[in-house]
Parts: structure tokens; sequence; C-alpha cells
């Protein structure tokens, strides 16, 4: 159950709704909405918006869209965190910067230092649940001089160029701390120190990720770093079939050996175990939203019998997928 506030009387027009759908789709929340659930002919769901401090919103929503439509926003400078938690996500024309895409379970950051115009085709029935936050410049404002001191300014400088995206690595925290903010127990006064409290540890959190992202980046050099983000872009268009590292090395231009210990250095897996591992989100999202059986969920991500997928399943997530189905059906 979330902070409940009530709508107005006179309740949203049709205009209002597409506005806020469009907005909070996009990360970004024109008014301090908190979470309630709304059905309309646009889309049905979840809604989370609320300023916890100046400068600092966090945002959330789990909906459904029921009509395809084309939203279109014209973003303020602004930091915008996302994270995927279920479902599909559309790509998102950000003015002359091409398209961006969320990643399941991957943190994504967006930073407008200047009005940009972004658009978005939301598809008729895709389900799409995420929870991030909006930084803008007055939340670092009051920090002053002491802002390189306290791990904000890798924060901050998303805000110096027109637009920057970034995809940083998973972080079974984060997920913790982003579905908190749907699925909290708490109201009122206490929703809203809860509210303001997990945003924070949220805003760290990828503060730090950030962080360690420069300290492995000044060890190997900026190039060899590239190279495996590229090698993990590779991965994650064909999870289903992935090339063998061999031929991946050869597509980002380093040799297997470097490849391998540099993979192992930033995302702490070795690159079957990387693959492996996303296998095992796509079982859990073809279980949770596709109500796959557990047998036709492993056989899709290539394991031979339900029994090894149980297993490898239990090792990931630390419960066996029945009780996904189990979690469901309550």
């Amino acid at each position: 159950m979330g902070i409940t506030h009530h709508v107005a009387t006179n309740g949203f027009s049709v205009s209002d709704l597409v506005r806020v759908g469009a907005e909070l789709a996009l990360g970004v929340a024109p008014v301090d909405l908190s979470a309630q659930s709304v059905e309309t002919p646009i889309y049905a769901g979840t809604l989370l918006a609320h300023e916890v401090q100046p400068g600092l919103t966090a945002t959330a929503f789990d909906v459904t869209y029921l009509s395809t439509r084309e939203f279109v926003v014209d973003m303020q400078p602004a930091l915008v965190c996302g994270l995927l938690l279920r479902g599909d996500a559309d790509p998102m024309e950000v003015g002359s910067h091409g398209s961006v895409v969320q990643r399941f379970e991957r943190p994504v950051l967006y930073g407008f230092g200047k009005t940009t115009r972004c658009r978005r085709m939301c598809i008729a029935d895709r389900h799409c649940r995420t929870a991030g936050f909006i930084l803008r410049r007055s939340f670092f404002e009051r920090f002053g001089g002491d802002i390189a001191d306290d791990g904000l300014s890798v924060l901050r400088d998303f805000l110096d160029v027109d637009f920057r995206t970034e995809a940083l690595a998973r972080s079974p925290r984060l997920v913790e701390i982003a579905n908190r903010a749907l699925d909290h127990p708490y109201t009122g006064e206490l929703g809203q120190l809860f509210l303001e409290s997990n945003t924070l540890s949220y805003l760290v959190e990828v503060a730090e990720l950030l962080k360690q992202e420069r300290r492995v980046v000044a060890l190997m050099g900026r190039r060899h770093y590239d190279r495996v983000m590229e090698a993990r872009d590779i991965l994650d268009a064909d999870l289903i079939a992935p090339p063998r590292t061999l031929e991946l090395a050869r597509r980002v231009g380093v040799n297997v050996t470097t490849l391998q210990a540099n993979f192992k250095a930033v995302f702490d897996t070795t690159i079957f175990g990387y693959v492996r591992d996303q296998r095992l989100l796509m079982a859990r999202a073809l279980l949770i939203d596709h109500g796959l059986t557990i047998a036709e969920a492993g056989y899709r991500v290539g394991f031979a019998s339900p029994a090894a997928f149980t297993a490898a399943y239990r090792r990931r997530f630390g419960h066996p997928p029945g009780k996904e189905l189990a979690r469901e059906q309550r």
C-alpha cells in the first residue's frame, strides 16, 4: 500500500491524464503525486511522484497501457534516473540525439542540460513497472563548494552537457530499493519520511555505482572499459544466441584474454556467468509477465531440464521459480 492522496472532486480531465502519463512514463512528474491507483482509457495501474526534498523527486509507476499512443514531452533541465523492474520499455527519441531504451533491472541515467523534446510510442497491452528519481539543479545549489567532496559531483556532471545517457551495472540493492518505492506499507507522515529516506538511498547507491565505474576506468583505462561496455551491449542485444567469446573479442577489437579479464573486473562475473544471469532474469519475466510454466521458461532460456533450471534459479534469486508463480497468484 502506498501513500494515498485523493483526486479532486472534479477529477482529472483526459488531457491532464495524458500529460501526467506521458511525463511519468519518461520519468518526469509535473505535479506532486503519491502512490495512487488510476484507470483511464489510456492506461491503468499505479503512479507515484513526490518531491521528497527541494530539487529531488521520487518517481515510480506500475501500469499497463490500454491504447497505443505517442507521447511528446519537453524535458526541462534535470537528471532523470529510471530502473525497469518488470515488463517492456519502448524506445525514447531524444531530440537530435537518437533513441535510448531502458534495460531490464539496469539503472539508466538521462542528463538534460537544456530543454529537450522527447518522444515515446507506448504500445497497447504493454506492462511496465519502473522506479527512479529526478534531480534538478536546485538540489545541488544548497551544497555550494562542498559538492565535490560528498560524491554528488558525479551526478551533477550529467547537467553540464546538452544530453548524456549512461546505463549502469545491475545492482541487487538498487533493485530492492526501487521495488520498495511502490511496495512499502507506510502511510501518512511515516510514509512521507520513508519515501524521502528510500529515495536518498537510491541516489546514494547510484552515485556509488558511478564512482565505482570511475575507479575501474582509472585502473584499466577508458579504452578498455569502453570495449567491455561494448561487449556487454552486444550480449544484451542477443542473449538468446550470443556470439562466442572469440567472436565477441574480435567484434570489440581486443584479444580474448584481455576481454575476459576486464569483463570480470567490471562485472565481477565471467562472460558466461553474465549471459546466464541475464537469461535467468529473462526467465523470471517469462514466468511473471507471460505466464509460462517453469519447464517452458527454463527451456526458452537454454536449460535442458526443469530441475537444472530450478537449481540455477534458486542460486540466482534465493528461492525456486515456483515461488514467483505463487506470489503472482495471491
